[in-house]
């Protein structure tokens, strides 16, 4: 993830815009990309904080964005906001708000599948030791049983 340490800051605000502004989905207005949400990446540090229901209750939860951070473009208000998308809290939930269109850069070259960024660890061949190591491994456990 690239740091931008002279980046700016923006608290998230729940109550940005007018509820009433018209909304145009991502898919509209950039038909090219063939995909319901546009790849995006943060350009500023974002931080707010989420209400999620827990087994204990509901509770308040801090997230934040730092610049480099991957997230969706899911569409546009006729104010210039942006709805944004992606797993803020510990990766696994997602937190989903309207933000000033500043806070985040399309980035049309990432690669995306199953609603959001293809993860790191998606890609399987990456993370996968040799076949040799893997097929060693087989071999001891067999032998030892």
């Amino acid at each position: 993830m690239q740091q931008l340490p002279d980046a700016p800051h923006y608290h998230y605000d729940q109550k940005l815009g007018n509820p009433r502004d018209a909304f145009t989905p991502a898919a509209l207005v950039r038909p090219e990309g063939g995909r319901p949400e546009l790849p995006a990446t943060f350009v500023a540090h974002v931080d707010g904080e989420t209400i999620i229901n827990t087994m204990w209750g509901r509770r308040i939860v801090h997230w934040q964005a730092k610049p480099g951070t991957q997230c969706v473009i899911l569409g546009y208000w006729a104010d210039g906001t942006v709805k944004l998308r992606w797993p803020a809290i510990v990766g696994a939930y997602r937190v989903e708000g309207r933000f000033p269109a500043w806070v985040v850069a399309e980035d049309p070259s990432a690669k995306m599948a199953g609603g959001g960024h293809m993860l790191l660890a998606n890609d399987l061949g990456s993370h996968r030791p040799p076949v040799v190591r893997r097929l060693l491994r087989f071999v001891s456990r067999v032998v030892h049983i």
